[in-house]
């Protein structure tokens, strides 16, 4: 969808045009005064002319646009390409051409720009660096191609409404101040995970980057080639993880709810690595007013659903206080899993850590 504007100086407004068609019969006809009619003349034929360059320009020219990636994480780096079509038909009428840009909040451009105006040449292609800064959904807001016609005429804009758009992940790098394993383990008497239990070893294989602690030295001893174990598959190990972004006190949201966001995707991130079955409760109410809730599953597949789930969540979504979510998880939950709880307490845990 594209929206079309002229800025023009006042005199040649189109508006006026009945009024300077009536000045030219009134000036031709009435002696002494029809050097006027001239004039008037060429006025309307400057605006005639504006309305052919008009016409012409926007028949010929069109931006599009090419993106990789629809999702991102935080401070991420990728290339917008950006295509003119009509440059050809553009050098022949001389027109000089820019495009102005304006991301949303959280897309910047190189030097932390939110406006980037391109000055269009001869080439047709072009590769806008996009960074993006902050966790949720953004855009390009505004994308506007603008010709300023010779003569004085004004300048055409042609405004674009089909922009390109990405979701922006919140960040999956481990916290320095975050003990995963031990939270990984929870309460349980046995602290290790039943994947990849030494007792479990079914054979052998070439050595495929696994870690060091898979190497089976043995085989390796007698073969004379690096081998790695072969685990006999276990049921998967099964978490809930429970995001409660209220604040100390139990309502209210918490000024430091981006944190709790990023430790919910690292852990995540890390349990489906660690091959385990993960659901998602968050203490906000979704389009059903039911509370957000991803089922448990495992994988990449899960993963994404999970990043996308946490960029989502904005500070104008309605919460549900403590009390009533911790009673909404005790009927909802898997009867089997293990609960990791990321509020409050847990920063203060890690502040204190």
């Amino acid at each position: 969808m594209r929206q079309v504007e002229v800025s023009t100086p006042s005199l040649l407004d189109d508006k006026l045009w009945p009024a300077y068609t009536g000045m030219l019969f009134f000036f031709v006809w009435f002696p002494y005064v029809w050097p006027f009619a001239y004039l008037v003349g060429v006025i309307l034929g400057l605006m005639l002319i504006r309305k052919w360059l008009t016409k012409q320009i926007v028949e010929a020219t069109g931006l599009s646009f090419h993106q990789k990636e629809q999702l991102l994480f935080v401070n991420d780096r990728v290339s917008l390409k950006m295509e003119v079509t009509g440059i050809e038909r553009l050098e022949e009428l001389g027109i000089p051409t820019s495009v102005r840009l304006v991301t949303g909040h959280g897309l910047t451009f190189d030097e932390d720009q939110r406006v980037h105006v391109i000055q269009i040449r001869n080439e047709a292609t072009y590769s806008l660096p996009i960074h993006a800064k902050q966790r949720g959904p953004v855009k390009i807001e505004e994308c506007s191609l603008q010709f300023r016609l010779p003569f004085w005429l004004g300048t055409i804009f042609v405004t674009d409404h089909t922009l390109p758009s990405w979701i922006i992940l919140p960040s999956i790098m481990r916290q320095n101040r975050f003990d995963s394993r031990l939270v990984r383990m929870g309460d349980r008497l046995v602290k290790h995970s039943p994947l990849k239990d030494p007792l479990m070893i079914q054979s052998t294989k070439r050595y495929e980057q696994e870690p060091v602690k898979q190497i089976d030295w043995i085989a390796t001893a007698k073969t004379g080639k690096l081998q790695a174990k072969v685990y006999q598959r276990q049921n998967l190990d099964t978490f809930t993880l429970v995001l409660d972004l209220s604040g100390p006190l139990g309502n209210g949201l918490h000024a430091r709810y981006e944190e709790l966001i990023q430790q919910a995707a690292y852990l995540v991130s890390y349990l489906v690595k660690e091959d385990c079955k993960v659901e998602l409760f968050i203490n906000r109410l979704d389009a059903d007013n039911h509370i957000d809730h991803l089922r448990m599953s495992d994988g990449r597949k899960q993963l994404r659903l999970a990043l996308v789930r946490l960029a989502w969540i904005h500070e104008s979504d309605r919460f549900v206080a403590t009390k009533r979510f911790t009673q909404i998880i005790d009927r909802h939950m898997h009867p089997h899993a293990e609960m990791i709880r990321i509020d409050a307490s847990l920063l203060k845990q890690m502040s204190v850590g």
